[in-house]
C-alpha cells in the first residue's frame, strides 16, 4: 500500500491489482448487480483504509462488524463502519467525479446502534486503482446541515459544510475525545416475531430490487438493526437469487415457452381495444415475430393488482433479434394504474429505458431495442413500493 498526496489535505490510497481481484471475486455472492457493485467498492475502501490507518495513528483499527456480518450490510446499504479507539467512523464510497456533496444512507444516521461519530467521503476510481478520501463530517452536522432526500432515503450534505482538511480529522480524534459528535436519535419501534418473519419473506424475494425502499423506514430500520434478522434476510435473498430463472427467448423460436408465458389471448381478448400489440407498422416487428404474455401480480398489501406483460421479438439474422415490450391492464380493466412504470435494465442493473403510465393509459411500451444471442437483460414493473423483475437471455 502506498499513499500519494495530490493535495496534502487529502488521502489518496492506491489499490493493488490483487486486492481488486479479491474484492471483485468476493462481491459475486450478492443477490443483485447493484449490491455486487456496492460490495466491490466497499471492500476496496475497507482494505485500503485499514491497511493505511493501522500503520499510522490507529494500529488497533477494526471493522465494526467483521465477516460474516459485513456481507449482510452491503446487500442493502452502502457504507462501511470502522472502530477507531472507541469512536465509530463510516466510510461512504462513491464514483462521482465532482465533490459537490456527500450522500449518506439514512440507516447510518437514524439507527442508533449504527450511527457514527464521523463520516468520511470517499471517491473510488471506476477501475479500482485508488480511493480518495476528500472530506468528512459528524453525525451532528449531518442532522443539522444536510438535506434529507425522501426518495433515496439519504442525507445529502453540501461540500461546503464538509471539513476538507483530513489532517484535522486526526487532530479532532486526539484532542476532542470527550466532545459529543452525535445528535439525538429517535428510537425505532419494536417488531414482533411474526412481523419480522413476514418482512423477511416479502423482502427476501429477489424481485424486490431495493428492499430498503420497499417499506417505511421505521419498519425497515427496526428489521435490519437486529443482527439475526438482518442475516436471515440476507440469506433469503441469496437463496432466491440462486433459484432465479431466466426466460430463454431463443427457445421460443422452437416453440418451447417458459412457465407462465402464454398466448396473448389467454389474458387479453383478441377484440380488445387495449390490445395494441400490433407490430405491422412503426414498430418494425411484423410477420414472423414471436409474441407471448405473462400475468404480473404486484402483490399490493391491501389488494392484489394484476397487469399483463407482453413481449415480442423477431430474428434479424442468426445472431441478432429486435424486441418490443408492452404493459397492459388485465382483460377486466380499461386502464393501467396511474404511475405504474415499465423499465428495461442491462445485466448490470442500469436502467436504460423507462416509461410511466398516465391517467387513462390503456397500455405503455418501451422503444424497440436490439440484442444479440447470449445477451441478458431484465424488464421491471414497478408500482408504489412493489417491484417485479423478469430476467431474459436471448
Amino acid at each position: 500500500m502506498t499513499c500519494a498526496f495530490a493535495d496534502p489535505r487529502e488521502w489518496l490510497l492506491e489499490i493493488s491489482p490483487t486486492i481488486q481481484a479479491q474484492s471483485w471475486q468476493q462481491s459475486q455472492v450478492y443477490a443483485t448487480p447493484s449490491s455486487r457493485w456496492c460490495a466491490y467498492i466497499n471492500q476496496i475502501c475497507l482494505y485500503a483504509f485499514l491497511d493505511w490507518i493501522s500503520t499510522e495513528d490507529f494500529p488497533s483499527a477494526s471493522v465494526w462488524y467483521s465477516f460474516p456480518g459485513t456481507p449482510a450490510f452491503w446487500e442493502f446499504v452502502n457504507g462501511t463502519a470502522i472502530l477507531l479507539e472507541g469512536r465509530r467512523v463510516v466510510l461512504i464510497p462513491g464514483e462521482a467525479i465532482d465533490d459537490s456533496e456527500l450522500e449518506v444512507p439514512q440507516e447510518w444516521v437514524d439507527i442508533s446502534s449504527w450511527a457514527a461519530d464521523y463520516y468520511l467521503a470517499v471517491q473510488v476510481k471506476p477501475d479500482g486503482e485508488w480511493v480518495r478520501i476528500w472530506g468528512y463530517t459528524t453525525h451532528e452536522e449531518l442532522k443539522s446541515l444536510a438535506h434529507y432526500d425522501s426518495v433515496d432515503r439519504t442525507y445529502c450534505i453540501d461540500a461546503r459544510y464538509l471539513t476538507k482538511d483530513l489532517n484535522a480529522f486526526s487532530l479532532s480524534y486526539q484532542f476532542c475525545r470527550e466532545e459529543e459528535m452525535k445528535a439525538a436519535i429517535v428510537p425505532l419501534p419494536q417488531l414482533s416475531t411474526q412481523q419480522a418473519e413476514n418482512l423477511v419473506q416479502r423482502l427476501g424475494n429477489s424481485s424486490v430490487t431495493f428492499p430498503r425502499l420497499a417499506v417505511p423506514f421505521t419498519t425497515w430500520g427496526a428489521l435490519i438493526e437486529n443482527e439475526q434478522r438482518r442475516q436471515r434476510l440476507y440469506q433469503k435473498r441469496q437463496q432466491a437469487q440462486s433459484s432465479q430463472v431466466q426466460v430463454n427467448l431463443s427457445r421460443w423460436l422452437e416453440g418451447i415457452y417458459d412457465t407462465g408465458w402464454e398466448a396473448i389471448e389467454t389474458f387479453l381478448p383478441s377484440n380488445s381495444s387495449s390490445l395494441a400489440f400490433n407490430f405491422r407498422s412503426s414498430s418494425g416487428l411484423g410477420v414472423g415475430s414471436i409474441k407471448r404474455a405473462k400475468l404480473i401480480d404486484l402483490e399490493m398489501e391491501i389488494e392484489s393488482q394484476k397487469v399483463v406483460l407482453l413481449v415480442a421479438f423477431v430474428p434479424e439474422d442468426s445472431q441478432q433479434v429486435s424486441i418490443r415490450v408492452q404493459l397492459h391492464p388485465t382483460g377486466g380493466e380499461s386502464y393501467l394504474p396511474v404511475n405504474i412504470k415499465l423499465a428495461l435494465l442491462l445485466e448490470s442493473g442500469e436502467i436504460i429505458q423507462e416509461v410511466q403510465a398516465r391517467e387513462q393509459d390503456n397500455y405503455v411500451q418501451l422503444k424497440r431495442f436490439d440484442g444479440e444471442v447470449g445477451e441478458c437483460f431484465s424488464i421491471q414493473v414497478a408500482f408504489d413500493s412493489c417491484q417485479i423483475t423478469e430476467n431474459f437471455v436471448i
